[in-house]
């Protein structure tokens, strides 16, 4: 078994590779939910519902949110009538989001709603909550605090960061699961994903920060950044707001506390001294996934560095 630390862009396209290579049974993954937000009286959790329809076979792969084919009747209705939503949020993905906020109006928790969820779409792979208290990721701008779908929304491009927060981060406790899948899967893997706003919420949890520490030496990172840029996404921005450096060995920094392995693109090979300086191993490997079978060879190899072989295990 494998458990996954996900945000909502990158690393669903990582699973999608590791879907085709091992039973979708055994892959647990552990979601972010730090940028989950209200919209119209809507619980929305971006990052959850990516995995979900990514392991479904439904997720849009154009823009990495939404379902595949979906319709926008109900946003241009309610625009039409003056309401304007931070989100565009399609008509089949609106059905899933109400279905969450019913559940967790009667009183269920996140955990439980993503399951039922899960179990109705066919997924088979175990997809928790990072926890089922809230934490907020804050984005501390010039003027004043904002949430992080409001600063992408907005244009993360263009608004200058002083700082990133998690509240109510310090009083979370992880979900149902969380820890039992990291302190029992024989590989521990952190995708591609937003190094700040993606993971950071995920470590900033203490007990799940605390167990990957201990079984560091099963933890796999991908570098969700080539040179000095990310792939995708504002990382890049972030990391500098947190005083990071924007490249590799910035990515090793942010993880340097949980993980054992760095995959890095191989024409970042300079700076595998100074990751390694760090005690953590480098990998080159290709990052870009622009393709499926771009997918399965980089989940191929990252399952072969945790002892794994395609097919079956060692």
């Amino acid at each position: 078994m494998i458990a996954v630390l996900s945000g909502g862009t990158g690393t669903p396209k990582l699973l999608q590779g590791m879907m085709r290579l091992m039973p979708s049974e055994e892959i647990s993954v552990i979601v972010n939910t730090g940028d989950d937000t209200k919209v119209s009286g809507l619980h929305v959790s971006p990052d959850l519902d990516t995995v979900v329809y990514t392991l479904a076979g439904i997720v849009n792969e154009r823009t990495w949110w939404g379902i595949k084919g979906d319709t926008f009747e109900t946003y241009k209705a309610m625009k039409r009538l003056g309401w304007k939503e931070l989100l565009k949020i399609g008509d089949k993905d609106r059905a899933t989001n109400i279905i969450r906020t019913m559940m967790l109006d009667e009183g269920k928790s996140l955990s439980e709603a993503t399951a039922e969820i899960c179990r109705a779409m066919g997924v088979r792979s175990k997809v928790m909550p990072m926890s089922d208290d809230p934490v907020q990721t804050v984005i501390h701008t010039d003027s004043s605090p904002i949430g992080l779908q409001e600063y992408l929304v907005r244009g993360a491009g263009s608004i200058r960061v002083q700082a990133v927060s998690f509240k109510g981060s310090g009083k979370a406790k992880p979900a149902p699961g969380v820890l039992k899948a990291l302190n029992e899967s024989e590989a521990i893997i952190i995708g591609p994903s937003n190094p700040i706003t993606s993971i950071g919420p995920i470590l900033a949890i203490k007990k799940i920060k605390r167990t990957l520490s201990k079984r560091k030496s099963k933890v796999i990172a991908v570098s969700p950044l080539i040179g000095n840029s990310p792939v995708s996404g504002p990382a890049g921005a972030l990391m500098r707001a947190l005083g990071y450096e924007v490249s590799p060995r910035g990515v090793a920094e942010v993880y340097r506390e949980v993980i054992g392995t760095l995959l890095i693109h191989p024409s970042d090979g300079t700076f595998r001294e100074r990751i390694e300086e760090l005690g953590i191993r480098v990998v080159l490997e290709e990052l870009l996934l622009p393709d499926l079978r771009s997918r399965i060879k980089l989940a191929s190899t990252i399952l072969r560095l945790a002892g794994f072989k395609v097919g079956g295990r060692l």
